[in-house]
C-alpha cells in the first residue's frame, strides 16, 4: 500500500513540475498563500474555543457592542480576529486558485504546442505507425486530464496544512487521543487504497480502449460515403466495431468509477468511524473531560473536509497520472528527426541519383517486414520521369523515397556528388513539391507571402477552370468546399506557387476527367520540365508515356519473404458467389 503513496506523491510532484517549470516565482507565491490559507482554517475552532472558555486569553464573547458601518457588532477581540482570518482565507484562496487557473490555461497550451511540435519533427514512418487516432486522443483527452490534476494542487496544499494544523490543535488537547484517532485514520486510508488501486486499473484499461473508439469514429466520419451504401454494413459496423469499442470504453469507465466513488464515500465516512470510535470506545478505558471531549468532537467534525478533499483528489490525480503516461509513452514512440533544420533550401543541383537505395518497413511485432527492392537509377532537372507499376509494386514508398521522408535503410541518395544525411537531407527536402495520393488540402498556399504570388495564383485558378470556384484574398483561398478533382487542381495551385526544383505527383490525374487529364499531362508537366524543374509522376495510364524522359517500371518492388502465394481474387469470388446461392 506504501506504493500507492509513493505513486501518488510521485504523481503530484511530476504534475507540479509542470507549473513551475512555467512560472515558478507565481507557483510559489500561489501555493504559499494556500498553504497560508490552510493554516488560517486551522486556527478557527481553537479561535472559537478559546473564545467560548473562560480561561481562554481571548476573553469570553461580550455582551458589549460597538456599531460599525451602520452594523452591530461585538466587541470581543476574538470575533475581530475570527472575523479578519475568514476574510484572509476567502482573499488568499481566490488569489490562490485565480493564480493556479491562469498558469494552467498556459501549461495546457504548452502541452499542445510541444505535442504539435513533436508531431511536425518525427519522422514520416514513426507517425504512421502510431496512427492518426491516437495523436488525436492525447491532444484532446489527454492534455485536459492532466492539467485538471495540476489544478488541484493548490486545494490539496491548503487541506493538507489545514489537516496538519487540526491534528496538532488535537495533540494539543489530548496526546492519546491523537495517537488513538491517527491509528484509526490510518487504518481507514490503508484500506482505501485497496479499491483505489482496483479503480485505477479500469481507468487505465478505458484510456487504452479510448484510441480505439477515436479510431472508429474517424472511420464514421470519413468513411459516410461507404457506410451509406448499404444499411447491412452501417449496422456491421456500428455494431461490431464503432459500438463495441465504445461499449468496452463505457463498462472500463463505469466500473472503474463504480469503484472509486465508493471509495470516495468510505473516505468520507473515514472521520465519521472515527469519532464513534472515541465516543463509543475510547472513552470507556480513558477519562476526559467535558471541555476536552466537545474540542475533540469539534475538531473530528472540522476534519471531514479536509480528509474528504485529500481522498477524493486521489481519483483525480490517478486519471491525470494515466493520462501523463500515456502521453510519456507517445512522446517515446514519435521520437524527433535526427537531421539540421538550419539554413535554407540547397537548389543548385542537377541529378538525384540513387544507389542500391532500398527500404524495409518493421513489423508490428518486430520480425522483418515488407520491403523494398534495392533500386538504382537517376531523375535529371529538366526531365520528366513517370514511376509505374502494378499495384503493391512499392510505388507509394518509392515516392516518398524520392521526397526524403522515408530514410533508406540501405544504399544511398546523391544529389549531384553530395550524399544526403543528416546535415543536408532538411535542405534538399526544402526544394521539394509533392501532391500524395492521401494528400491534405490547406487553405492557403504555405510558405510565401500572399502579394507576391497574387497574380501567378489567380492565372493558376483560371488555367485550371476553377475561378469560377475560388477566389484568393488576404491569403487564403475563398472556399476548400469543391468535388474530389477540383480539390486535387487546387492542391496542385498551391504546389505551384511553391517554385520548388523537385516536383512529384502520386496518381494526380487519376480522378480528374479526360480534359484536365490532358492540360496535366502536356501542358503542365512539360511548362515546368521547360523551367528546369526535375519532374516525377506516379500513374497507370500507358497513353502519356510517350511525354516522359525517364521511365521508372516496378515489379514486385515490394515483396514478403515468408508469405504463401494468395489465390486468384476470380476464383475466390466466384467460390463464394456460389456458395451464397446455394
Amino acid at each position: 500500500m506504501a506504493q500507492g503513496f509513493d505513486g501518488a506523491g510521485g504523481a503530484a510532484l511530476r504534475l507540479l513540475g509542470l507549473f513551475t517549470a512555467k512560472a515558478p516565482i507565481r507557483v510559489f507565491f500561489a501555493m504559499t498563500l494556500g498553504a497560508a490559507a490552510g493554516l488560517s482554517y486551522s486556527m478557527i475552532i481553537p479561535l472559537v474555543l478559546s473564545a467560548l472558555n473562560p480561561e481562554s486569553g481571548f476573553g469570553t464573547v461580550s455582551d458589549t457592542i460597538s456599531k460599525f458601518l451602520s452594523a452591530w457588532m461585538p466587541a470581543s477581540p476574538a470575533a475581530l480576529v475570527f472575523a479578519f482570518v475568514c476574510l484572509f482565507i476567502l482573499a488568499a484562496r481566490v488569489v490562490s486558485k485565480v493564480t493556479l487557473t491562469r498558469i494552467a490555461t498556459d501549461v495546457a497550451t504548452d502541452l499542445r504546442t510541444s505535442l504539435y511540435r513533436q508531431i511536425a519533427a518525427a519522422p514520416i514512418a514513426d507517425l504512421e505507425r502510431v496512427g492518426h487516432s491516437t495523436l488525436v486522443a492525447s491532444i484532446t483527452a489527454d492534455v485536459p486530464t492532466i492539467v485538471a490534476g495540476a489544478r488541484l494542487l493548490p486545494d490539496v496544499l491548503t487541506n493538507t496544512v489545514m489537516l496538519v494544523g487540526m491534528l496538532g490543535f488535537l495533540f494539543h488537547l489530548n496526546s492519546e487521543v491523537f495517537w488513538f484517532v491517527m491509528g484509526c485514520v490510518l487504518f481507514g486510508v490503508l484500506t482505501y487504497q485497496v479499491p483505489m488501486f482496483l479503480g485505477r486499473r479500469y481507468l487505465l484499461r478505458a484510456r487504452r480502449h479510448l484510441d480505439g473508439l477515436h479510431e472508429s469514429i474517424r472511420g464514421l466520419v470519413f468513411g459516410a460515403k461507404e457506410l451509406k451504401l448499404n444499411g447491412d454494413k452501417r449496422d456491421d459496423y456500428f455494431n461490431h466495431t464503432l459500438c463495441a469499442r465504445e461499449a468496452a470504453v463505457r463498462a472500463a469507465s463505469k466500473t472503474g468509477n463504480t469503484i472509486l466513488q465508493g471509495a470516495a464515500e468510505y473516505g468520507n465516512l473515514i472521520v465519521f468511524f472515527v469519532i464513534g470510535a472515541v465516543s463509543f470506545v475510547f472513552v470507556r478505558h480513558h477519562a476526559m473531560s467535558s471541555v476536552e471531549m466537545s474540542g475533540v468532537v469539534m475538531v473530528m467534525l472540522y476534519l471531514i473536509a479536509p480528509i474528504s478533499v485529500l481522498l477524493n483528489f486521489i481519483p483525480q490525480l490517478a486519471a491525470a497520472q494515466i493520462a501523463q503516461k500515456r502521453m510519456e509513452e507517445l512522446f517515446e514512440r514519435i521520437p524527433r528527426e535526427r537531421i539540421r533544420e538550419e539554413g535554407g533550401a540547397i537548389r543548385d543541383w542537377r541529378t538525384m541519383r540513387f544507389e542500391g537505395v532500398s527500404y524495409r518497413y518493421p513489423d508490428c511485432v518486430g520480425k522483418a517486414g515488407f520491403s523494398l527492392k534495392p533500386l538504382s537509377f537517376e531523375i535529371r532537372r529538366g526531365e520528366i520521369t513517370f514511376i509505374v507499376g502494378d499495384n503493391g509494386s512499392g510505388k507509394s514508398t518509392l515516392s516518398k523515397l524520392i521526397t526524403l521522408h522515408y530514410h533508406p535503410t540501405g544504399g544511398a541518395i546523391y544529389f549531384d556528388e553530395q550524399r544526403v544525411d543528416e546535415s543536408n537531407l532538411a535542405a534538399f527536402r526544402r526544394g521539394v513539391a509533392a501532391i500524395y495520393s492521401d494528400y491534405y488540402l490547406f487553405d492557403r498556399p504555405l510558405g510565401v507571402e500572399a502579394r507576391d504570388v497574387q497574380s501567378l495564383v489567380d492565372e493558376c485558378l483560371k488555367a485550371l477552370a476553377l475561378d469560377q470556384k475560388v477566389t484568393f484574398k488576404g491569403g487564403c483561398f475563398s472556399t476548400l468546399a469543391l468535388s474530389d478533382g477540383q480539390r486535387r487542381r487546387l492542391a496542385l495551385v498551391a504546389a505551384l506557387v511553391e517554385d520548388a526544383e523537385l516536383y512529384l505527383f502520386d496518381e494526380w490525374a487519376a480522378d480528374q476527367d479526360p480534359t484536365f487529364k490532358s492540360v496535366f499531362y502536356e501542358r503542365i508537366l512539360p511548362e515546368l520540365k521547360t523551367r528546369g524543374k526535375a519532374v516525377v509522376a506516379v500513374l497507370h495510364d500507358d497513353r502519356y508515356f510517350r511525354l516522359a524522359d525517364r521511365l521508372i517500371e516496378l515489379h514486385d518492388g515490394i515483396k514478403e519473404p515468408e508469405c504463401q502465394p494468395l489465390p486468384a481474387i476470380a476464383s475466390t469470388i466466384s467460390a463464394h458467389a456460389r456458395s451464397s446461392s446455394r
